[in-house]
């Protein structure tokens, strides 16, 4: 998981098993993006840019893509959409079969921001978000589960 701390997104371990079925294990990661960080980490100063119940669904995953679907009429100030897309997309490529996330709303791709604000197409990685990153994470694949 992936929680802002200040205007960085920290990687937290969870209780999710790496060797979860691909869909279980990424519907699990969706939900607890939605419930926000736990009381310990809220004490320890992180928090989320993703708002409650933001609507995210596990629409397919195949070939290393996730897709997801947004509730298009989720509340999010334009500032903090690209920490919010980047949560997310951290979030879910530290899955060990997700290597990109498409975000869609009402069947259909939405462009999002990336950490610069420039808006992009398609599926987006984790490296697009690596800025997001503490310095102390020298590359976005240093967390979370190895790679099949």
């Amino acid at each position: 998981m992936f929680w802002l701390a200040g205007d960085r997104l920290v990687p937290e371990a969870t209780d999710f098993v790496c060797t979860e079925s691909p869909a279980v294990l990424i519907e699990g990661l969706l939900d607890a993006l939605a419930t926000g960080p736990s009381e310990e980490a809220r004490s320890a100063g992180r928090s989320s840019a993703v708002p409650p119940d933001p609507g995210l669904d596990l629409i397919e995953l195949a070939d290393g893509r996730v897709e997801v679907d947004i509730e298009p009429e989720t509340s999010l100030s334009a500032e903090r959409l690209p920490v919010a897309v980047g949560q997310v997309v951290l979030t879910l490529t530290s899955a060990p079969t997700v290597r990109s996330v498409l975000l869609v709303a009402n069947g259909k791709e939405v462009k999002v921001p990336l950490p610069d604000g420039a808006l992009t197409n398609g599926p987006v990685t984790a490296e697009d978000y690596a800025d997001l990153l503490p310095d102390r994470l020298t590359t976005p694949r240093s967390f979370g589960c190895a790679r099949p």
